[in-house]
């Protein structure tokens, strides 16, 4: 039990400590601006002067062997990762995935779907409306207060940081809890030789007896049981990354089409209680859920 709470807090240390120097790539970054006219739509295009960002070789050597060790960590440690996490430390292609965190810091602003790099410009009298634009579309619209092109260049630039600034803050933060959650799990876990069906049917138990005082807690709980749950049946002691275990086991037979879209509803569920800020899990899909995973263990 301490082997992952000892390793767990370096982990948390190092990735405290090259954050510092992360945050600043996208600020220290040279940027153009252009505006281009689209069917009489005026389209403010921030993009920094360089497509790829010339990463310094100490940098990201220490950045790839941060992820590495957070893909290790997880790989040998994790009961029931949130899915989404391993693609944001993918550091092998990391130009074809713009989900993770290297592509993010080094591609041009509109290269990623979180990012928006197109501006509509829309002036009236003495004041502009700026809204992120994509596909004919309009999403976010600020006002502000000036018709000076100086300013809403300035204004565009500043913003296309911004965005690029509070996703790897998202993203950062993701990986960090993510980490501190299977700290938890592992070091409050019971022993392996409890991992059978009389203990998981007294996990249900306790986890049905807390539905409604603590739904939050009864869907982290019955996430944890389904794992280990998915684990024995495949005969296995921890989830080998990316392996999806749910897709395995029914690549293998072991539960039905129908299971598997039941039991992937759960696990989203999950992966939102984690991860969702303001998530909320509904008392009575949560007794359904108990009560059909029931059937499950005999």
């Amino acid at each position: 039990m301490t082997e992952i709470l000892e390793k767990g807090k370096l982990l948390l240390k190092q990735h405290e400590e090259i954050y510092s120097k992360l945050i600043q790539i996208p600020k220290d970054r040279e940027m153009t601006y252009r505006i281009d006219t689209i069917e009489n739509k005026k389209i403010g295009k921030p993009r920094f002067k360089n497509r790829y960002y010339p990463w310094p070789n100490d940098l990201i050597v220490k950045l790839r062997d941060h992820l590495e060790e957070i893909w290790v960590f997880f790989n040998t440690y994790s009961h029931w990762i949130d899915e989404t996490i391993m693609p944001i430390i993918k550091y092998k292609n990391r130009r074809e995935s713009n989900r993770s965190v290297i592509f993010l810091l080094e591609t041009d602003v509109w290269e990623t779907k979180e990012v928006f790099g197109d501006y509509l410009i829309e002036e009236f009298n003495q004041k502009t409306n700026i809204s992120y634009y994509r596909f004919h579309n309009k999403f976010k619209t600020f006002k502000i207060p000036t018709v000076n092109s100086k300013d809403i260049e300035e204004w565009i630039k500043i913003d296309a940081i911004s965005q690029i600034l509070n996703q790897f803050e998202y993203l950062w933060v993701k990986i960090e809890t993510e980490i501190n959650s299977c700290i938890k799990e592992k070091y409050h876990k019971k022993s392996r030789l409890l991992l059978n069906s009389d203990y998981l049917q007294e996990q249900l138990i306790k986890t049905r007896n807390i539905v409604h005082d603590w739904p939050e807690a009864a869907l982290l709980s019955l996430g944890r049981i389904i794992e280990m749950w998915l684990l024995i049946q495949l005969e296995k002691e921890n989830n080998d990354y990316g392996n999806d275990l749910l897709k395995e086991a029914e690549i293998n037979q072991i539960i039905k089409k129908s299971e598997f879209k039941f039991l992937s509803k759960i696990r989203r569920a999950y992966n939102d209680i984690k991860h969702k800020r303001f998530y909320k899990p509904n008392q009575e899909s949560l007794k359904q859920y108990l009560s059909e995973f029931q059937k499950y263990i005999k």
